[in-house]
């Protein structure tokens, strides 16, 4: 993992080192995290390139640009290519002058030009200058697993591994399209792919399987694509087991190859099906760290000890890594670095939490800049074919494809503008107008089956979402993220399945289970896909999120408002509104989307401001915990690491927790701020602030004494529970209040 800028002169000048150097040296400082050990310029003629290193493939001599025998075609690259030793042999007598993996590419390149792409198994986006024919080219992976975005006008190209690294230009206007991101929820899951973005105007996304043929002498810029995963059909008349035979052997020589590292690496070990699909793979090549997420979710929906069981089994060290909602809270000054290195609106909950699991990674073992994740599997195995396009009550397959097709018809209808009652009505469950028609009128082809329909809307939400933040969170750590279930070679098998094999190999990941039977045991290989942290904890999460925003007197908000509003796009005293509502609500449930109106104003105004956030350096607010024996760490320690509140009732009697005591502050007092205003302090020590609008609340908490009920304090203090439960609830989890007993 690398970062890769440059600026191309469409014109004709010649680059200066110092103006286009100056600009091209502020490029490659926004994306330093990416390659914070070494930095490296190229100049020539009409062309400036900038190198920021990761060193993991030959860590001495790997040093960027490389070049090809005749040092006619230059390369800088941000990625690696796994199959490059079998490459070497085919370069035959070409001089190699390292052992980098990427060298392979401008020899393969003066061989046999741009078809060397097919022969590439591997992540990069890469920048190459041929010199002699006056040609650059900007390349992008099968996937899209590294980035690449682009800004041209008349006179110039400028592109970058990241979007901040292209905005970083002077020429390159700093202005966010919020078009893009208010629409990106509503098309994320439309099968017809618009255009990608990168929800700033005018820098675009170089869609992957795609490159940009740049003719340096006439300023002429084509793009071509060259890779379909659909292309190739496979051989006819290949029966189940045959695929899953194949399946098999093809995974675990993708994760063989992705292991290849000079430096230390690991595994994200949720303890689903791909993580530890990956794990036993590895396993077999030697032993790899693998980092596990120890929380209330994970404890009680099965992952947590599911990990530490597959690592056991395997053989592999394992890092727990403990997130504690009680000590998690987000400050926004580390919320706007987060954001600013994600660099994209739709960010949250699972973004933080990677960011943090990363983080602690590289700092718990030394030298670790590699990280193999499951990301791909459910996108091509059908991971979501019984849970995220299924019903609740009565999953099938049948109801799989049904809905499949109802979205398949309404991205039809979007891009055709042919939104009325007619395209929309049904009869006996029949559409009255067909699909076919729709797609003449949005000009496109219909999938053939709802399985290619499932496959091409991953295809496009995998480069917006899930690859965009999975590359952003490690490589705000200087990590590379790895993804074996992307192997080209296993997408294409998986695209070459007949429609009559679907079901038998896609309901459920069966391709992905039958592969590893009689390799993994059967609590691990028949495990049901269980989500991240959703489920009956979510609102520990969404109050983790509403914390921050209330923080500093919501200064988040308060920022995203100003910018939102000063573009005409933010009704002000709506989102206050909003906002002000997720107080009273026990389950914070609209903190997700204002959160992304938040984030869209963020990266409005700090793109704006031209200056990144600052880096923080704090400490982790993540914990490691050593789990030898699971059940016996469980029965001593799992109640107190993942508490959650006792059973509250209107007839529990409280009282406050020892050393907590809520007072009103007086002039001079040292301890608070406010006159007038009242603090819950611990062992004297300031706990919470009380704002004026929770009156109700601290009403309530002045007739707390150990001896009233709940339902007692509310009739005395004239109260509803409405008033207060949500607040109650939060004093007894955070040990404010405490349950005596259960009033008769």
């Amino acid at each position: 993992m690398c970062g890769i800028a440059g600026i191309i002169r469409l014109d004709g000048a010649a680059v200066s080192r110092n103006i286009e150097g100056i600009a091209l040296r502020g490029m490659t400082q926004r994306i330093a995290h990416r390659g914070p050990d070494d930095e490296q310029f190229l100049f020539w003629d009409n062309v400036a390139l900038g190198f920021r290193r990761l060193s993991i493939i030959d860590v001495a001599g790997g040093r960027q640009p490389l070049f090809n025998e005749a040092e006619t075609v230059a390369l800088i690259c941000n990625g690696e290519i796994y199959n490059h030793r079998d490459l070497r042999r085919v370069a035959g007598t070409q001089r190699f002058r390292s052992n980098s993996d990427c060298e392979i590419i401008p020899h393969l390149y003066d061989a046999m030009g741009m078809a060397h792409i097919d022969q590439l198994n591997g992540i990069f986006a890469y920048a190459l200058l041929d010199r002699a024919r006056g040609k650059l080219f900007l390349c992008r992976d099968r996937l899209g697993v590294k980035p690449l975005f682009y800004y041209r006008d008349k006179d110039i190209l400028v592109f970058g591994s990241e979007v901040k690294a292209v905005l970083a230009h002077p020429a390159v206007p700093k202005r966010f399209d919020w078009a893009a991101a208010l629409t990106f929820r509503n098309r994320m899951y439309h099968p017809y792919q618009p255009e990608l973005t990168s929800f700033f105007e005018g820098v675009c996304h170089l869609p992957a399987a795609h490159y940009l043929e740049v003719d340096l002498k006439t300023g002429a810029v084509r793009q071509h694509a060259y890779w379909r995963p659909d292309r190739n059909q496979g051989e006819a008349g290949l029966d189940h087991d045959t695929y899953v035979r194949r399946y098999h052997d093809l995974l675990a020589d993708a994760v063989r190859l992705q292991l290849m590292s000079d430096v230390p690496s690991g595994i994200f070990l949720s303890g689903g099906i791909d993580s530890i699909a990956v794990a036993y793979f590895a396993s077999l090549s030697g032993s790899t760290h693998t980092f596990s997420v120890l929380s209330q979710s994970t404890l009680t929906n099965g992952d947590a000890p599911n990990a530490h069981a597959a690592s056991k089994a395997f053989g592999l060290p394992n890092h727990m890594v403990h997130f504690d909602w009680r000590k998690l809270d987000i400050s926004p000054s580390l919320w706007r670095t987060i954001l600013w290195k994600v660099e994209m609106p739709i960010a949250g909950a699972e973004q933080f939490y990677k960011y943090l699991l990363h983080a602690h990674a590289r700092s718990e073992v030394s030298g670790l800049k590699v990280m193999l994740l499951g990301t791909g599997s459910d996108e091509f195995n059908g991971g979501y074919s019984k849970t995220g396009f299924n019903s609740v009550k009565d999953p099938s397959w049948q109801n799989f494809e049904r809905a499949l097709q109802r979205y398949e018809r309404e991205s039809l209808l979007r891009r055709s503008g042919a939104w009325n009652s007619y395209a929309t009505m049904q009869h006996d469950g029949l559409a009255v107008i067909s699909t076919q028609f729709l797609a003449e009128l949005a000009q496109q082809r219909p999938h053939e089956t709802p399985w290619s329909c499932y496959r091409d809307l991953y295809l496009r939400l995998l480069q917006m979402y899930q690859l965009w933040h999975e590359d952003r969170t490690s490589s705000a750590n200087a990590i590379e993220a790895r993804v074996p279930f992307l192997d080209h070679r296993l997408v294409e098998l998986t695209c070459s399945v007949p429609p009559d094999l679907h079901e038998g190999l896609f309901w459920d990941k069966i391709i992905l289970r039958d592969a590893l039977k009689g390799h993994v045991p059967e609590q691990f290989r028949q495990r049901p896909k269980t989500p991240f942290f959703f489920g009956d904890d979510l609102r520990y999460t969404r109050r983790l999120l509403y914390n921050m925003l209330r923080a500093n007197g919501g200064s988040l908000l308060e920022e995203a408002i100003e910018e939102g509003d000063s573009c005409g796009v933010m009704n002000a005293d709506a989102v206050r509104r909003m906002f002000g509502e997720l107080r009273d609500d026990p389950e914070y449930t609209n903190v997700d989307v204002l959160l992304d109106l938040v984030n869209m104003g963020l990266l409005a105004a700090i793109a704006k401001a031209e200056c990144a956030p600052d880096r923080l350096d704090a400490a982790l607010p993540v914990t490691e915990v050593l789990i030898e024996d699971w059940h016996a760490w469980e029965e001593r320690n799992a109640a107190a690491l993942v508490s959650r509140a006792p059973e509250l009732t209107v007839h529990s009697v409280l009282r406050f927790a020892d050393g907590i005591r809520v007072v009103k502050s007086e002039a001079g007092d040292p301890q608070v701020t406010e006159e007038g205003g009242y603090y819950v302090l611990r062992n004297n020590d300031l706990e919470f602030s009380l704002e004026p609008s929770l009156e109700p609340w601290i009403k309530f908490l002045q007739l707390v004494d150990g001896r009233r009920s709940v339902d007692r304090i509310l009739a005395e203090a004239d109260l509803i529970e409405k008033d207060v439960w949500k607040h109650l609830e939060e004093a007894i989890e955070y040990e404010v209040l405490n349950v005596v007993s259960c009033a008769n």
